[in-house]
C-alpha cells in the first residue's frame, strides 16, 4: 500500500513511495476559494491549503493547530470555550472579543457566517476537517459582506467501503473526549454520521465547558453532477472566567474574575442546521452550483454585572445561493466567466434580564432583530499567454439590518433600521516567468458592516445610529513557487481601512461590547512560507508574517490614538515544525511565536510576546482489519508563562486571560 505524505499550507505536492521504490509525484495544487477551480501557482491571489492529514496527532480542541501555519493568520482564545476562538486574517477579525468577525467561512460550500456577518466555530467537529483553504485578504467581490479572508473548511466524505471509527483522549485540565463515526456507501448513494463530546475543566477557575455535536452527511451522486446535504446539531455549555487586571494576574493567574464568580458568568447554545448542495457539469466544460442553507439556534448568556446582565435569543437564518462558470474564447483568449448570487436573511428575537447573582432578575429589553443580505458578482479569468493570467471581478451588494422595540416598559420607541449597499471590484494579473514559479499583483476592495450585536446602543435600547461599516482597499504582490518537494510563497500588501470597527467596553457593563469607528488606518505587512519534503521521512514547514498596523486618524474622548498601534494583532508571528513519519509512526515538534500584543487602543497596556515549543508522537498499527493509532501530545513544552488571550479596550483594564503550563494528553483512535 503506498504511503502518501501530503504538504500543508501552500506545501508543494510532494513525493511519496511505493513498497518497490518508485517515486511517484502528486498532482499540483488545486484550489477553490475562487469560487471555481485554479491552479494554486497560477492564481493571482494569496490561498494556503492545510490539509489535516499531515498533522496528526492533535488534540482537535480548536482551529488554531491549523492555521498557526498560515501566515498572515492570528488566533486567540484557545481554552476559554464561552468566547471561541478569535481568528484574525490580515487583521480581519482582531476586534471581537467573542466569535469571528471580518472573516468568511464556509464548510463543504455552505457558509458557515450569519447574514449579518457574525460566525461562531462551536458547531464545528473538528474530527471531520479533511483540509481548509485560507484565502488572505479582502474577498468581498466572491464572498460579500465581512469578507476581509475566507475561510472555506472541507469535510471528511462518506466511505467506499463500511466503517467505523472510535477516537477516545484525555488530557490534563479535566479534558476528557469521546468521538465516534461510522459511514459506507451503496451505489451511488452514501452516507456518514458522527458524534463528538468533549469536556475541559479549564486551567482557570469557573472554565469548565462540555460540547456536544452530532453530523449527518448523505451523498448522492449522478452522471451530471453530486448532491451534497449535510445536518449538523450542538449542545453546549461553558463558564466563562473573565478578564484579569495586570495586578490580578501577578497575584494569581488561575483565578477567574470576582464578578464572573458572583455572577455565575457563563453561557449555552443549542442549535440545529442543515445544508444542501448541488454541484453540476453543464455543457462542454461549464461548471454550476447551487446551495442552500436553513437552521435555528438558542443562545443565553449570564454576565458579571446586574442591569441588563442577562441576553437570550431565539434565532432563525437561511440562505440560497449559486453561480456559474462558463468557458469560452474571446478575443482570441479563453476566458472563464463566473457569475452568481447570494441571498440570506435572520431574524432574532433578543431579550435582556437584571442578572441577580445569577438568577433572572427584571426585564430590561425586548426587540425582534433582522438581517437581510443579497449580492451578485461576476469574475472573468483570462488565459492572456501561457505565462500570463488575469481575472477581474466586481460585486453588488445590500445589507438590511432593522429592529422593532417591544419593550413598552421606557415608554418609547427605539425601532429602527439600516440599509447599507456598497460596490466592490478585485483586479489580479499572474506571470509565469518559469514553469515552477510565478509573479502576481492584486487590487481588491471589502466591506464590512456592524452585525446586528455590533450595532447595540451604548445609551439603551435600538441601534448605535452612528455606527457606519468599515471600508478596505487592498494591494498586494506576490511570488510563488512549487517543485515535486518544495513550496514557497511571499506576499506583501498595504490595506488602507476607512471607518475600521473598534471594540470596547463600559465599567459599568463588563464583558459587554459596544463599537465605534476608527477615521482611517493603515496595514502593511509580508507574509512567508515554506514547505519542504526534505527525505521521504523528513518534512520541513515554516510561516512567518510581519505586521505594522496602526492608525492614521483615530480620536476619542479617551486622547488621540493616531499612530498609534493596533491593538489585539502581534507585530511578528511565526511558526516552523520539523515532522519525522517512517513506517507509519511519526513525531512532529513544532515552535509557535508571537511579538507582544497591545491591549488597548493607547498602546498603554500589552501582553509580552512568547515562544511555546509543542510536541506530537503516535503509531498506527494495523491489527487484522483493525487500525490503532495511540497518540501523545504534549503543549508548551518548557512550561512558558503566557496569555491565552487579549480582551481589547476592557472598560475595568482587565485586559489578559492566562494560558496554562505545560499541558499533556494522549488518546487512541481505532478503525473497523
Amino acid at each position: 500500500m503506498a504511503v502518501s505524505i501530503w504538504l500543508l499550507a501552500g506545501s508543494v505536492g510532494v513525493q511519496a513511495t511505493e513498497p518497490d521504490g518508485a517515486v511517484v509525484e502528486l498532482a499540483p495544487l488545486l484550489i477553490t476559494t475562487p469560487r471555481s477551480h485554479a491552479r494554486w501557482l497560477s492564481a493571482p491571489v494569496a490561498v494556503t491549503v492545510v490539509e489535516a492529514g499531515t498533522a496528526p496527532g492533535e488534540q482537535s480542541l480548536t482551529l488554531d493547530s491549523m492555521l498557526a501555519r498560515v501566515p498572515g493568520v492570528f488566533s486567540l482564545n484557545r481554552y476559554n470555550l464561552a468566547q471561541g476562538l478569535r481568528p484574525a486574517i490580515r487583521g480581519f477579525g482582531a476586534r471581537g472579543n467573542f466569535g469571528v468577525r471580518g472573516i468568511r467561512v464556509l464548510v463543504d460550500g455552505v457558509p458557515l457566517t450569519m447574514p449579518d456577518g457574525q460566525t461562531e466555530l462551536d458547531g464545528l467537529d473538528l474530527g471531520l476537517v479533511e483540509r481548509m483553504e485560507v484565502l488572505r485578504g479582502p474577498a468581498s467581490v466572491l464572498y460579500g459582506n465581512a469578507a476581509g479572508g475566507v475561510l472555506a473548511i472541507e469535510t471528511r466524505e462518506p466511505p467506499t467501503l463500511p466503517s467505523m471509527q472510535l477516537d477516545l483522549s484525555a488530557a490534563g485540565l479535566g479534558y476528557q473526549r469521546m468521538r465516534s463515526e461510522i459511514g459506507g456507501s451503496d451505489g451511488n448513494l452514501g452516507g456518514l454520521l458522527a458524534f463528538n463530546s468533549t469536556v475541559l475543566e479549564g486551567y482557570r477557575e469557573h472554565s469548565q465547558a462540555q460540547t456536544n455535536s452530532f453530523t449527518g452527511k448523505l451523498r448522492w451522486y449522478a452522471p451530471n453532477g453530486r448532491l451534497r446535504l449535510n445536518f449538523n446539531a450542538i449542545d453546549n455549555r461553558a463558564e466563562d472566567p473573565g478578564g484579569l487586571t495586570a495586578t490580578e494576574v501577578k497575584a494569581d493567574r488561575r483565578q477567574a474574575a470576582p464578578n464572573n464568580l458572583r455572577f455565575n458568568a457563563d453561557e449555552y447554545i443549542r442549535q440545529q442546521r442543515l445544508g444542501l448542495v448541488w454541484d453540476g457539469y453543464a455543457a462542454g466544460a461549464d461548471q454550476y452550483q447551487l446551495r442552500s442553507y436553513l437552521g435555528h439556534r438558542e443562545f443565553g448568556n449570564m454576565l458579571g454585572f446586574t442591569t441588563s446582565g442577562q441576553t437570550t435569543f431565539d434565532r432563525y437564518f437561511s440562505g440560497v445561493g449559486g453561480q456559474y462558470s462558463h468557458y469560452r474564447e474571446l478575443i482570441g483568449m479563453p476566458h472563464k466567466i463566473t457569475t452568481g448570487f447570494d441571498l440570506e436573511a435572520q431574524r432574532d428575537d433578543r431579550r435582556r434580564y437584571d442578572n441577580l447573582l445569577g438568577e433572572r432578575g427584571q426585564s430590561r429589553q425586548q426587540q425582534d432583530e433582522s438581517a437581510l443580505s443579497q449580492g451578485l458578482f461576476i469574475e472573468d479569468q483570462v488565459d492572456l499567454s501561457e505565462q500570463w493570467q488575469a481575472t477581474l471581478g466586481l460585486r453588488y451588494d445590500q445589507v438590511r439590518l432593522a429592529t422593532d422595540d417591544a419593550y413598552l416598559a421606557d415608554s418609547r420607541d427605539d425601532s429602527g433600521s439600516r440599509s447599507l449597499e456598497d460596490w466592490n471590484y478585485s483586479a489580479g494579473l499572474s506571470y509565469r516567468f518559469t514553469p515552477q514559479q510565478s509573479l502576481y499583483a492584486r487590487l481588491a476592495s471589502s466591506f464590512e458592516t456592524p452585525t446586528i450585536n455590533e450595532l447595540a446602543n451604548p445609551q439603551g435600547a435600538g441601534f448605535n445610529g452612528a455606527l457606519q461599516p468599515a471600508q478596505a482597499l487592498s494591494r498586494e504582490l506576490g511570488i510563488k513557487g512549487e517543485w515535486p518537494s518544495l513550496r514557497y510563497a511571499l506576499a506583501l500588501y498595504r490595506i488602507d481601512l476607512e471607518d475600521e470597527l473598534v471594540a470596547f467596553s463600559l465599567q459599568a457593563q463588563p464583558g459587554r461590547n459596544f463599537y465605534r469607528n476608527a477615521g482611517e488606518s493603515r496595514r502593511d505587512g509580508v507574509e512567508l512560507s515554506l514547505d519542504w519534503q526534505l527525505t521521504d521521512a523528513w518534512r520541513g514547514s515554516m510561516a512567518y508574517a510581519y505586521n505594522r498596523y496602526r492608525f492614521i486618524d483615530y480620536r476619542v474622548a479617551a486622547g488621540d490614538f493616531s499612530g498609534k498601534h493596533t491593538p489585539g494583532i502581534p507585530k511578528q508571528t511565526f511558526f516552523s515544525e520539523l515532522a519525522y513519519e517512517h513506517q507509519e509512526g511519526y513525531v512532529r515538534l513544532g515552535v509557535t511565536a508571537q511579538a507582544r500584543v497591545y491591549a488597548n487602543g493607547a498602546n498603554t497596556q500589552s501582553a509580552p510576546g512568547f515562544a511555546l515549543l509543542n510536541l506530537r508522537l503516535g503509531k498506527r498499527l494495523q491489527l487484522g482489519e483493525q487500525s490503532l493509532e495511540p497518540y501523545l501530545g504534549i503543549d508548551n513544552l518548557l512550561g512558558r508563562e503566557y496569555f491565552d488571550n487579549v480582551r481589547v479596550n476592557d472598560g475595568n483594564a482587565r485586559y489578559f486571560e492566562p494560558g496554562p503550563g505545560r499541558t499533556l494528553y494522549a488518546g487512541l483512535r481505532v478503525l473497523f
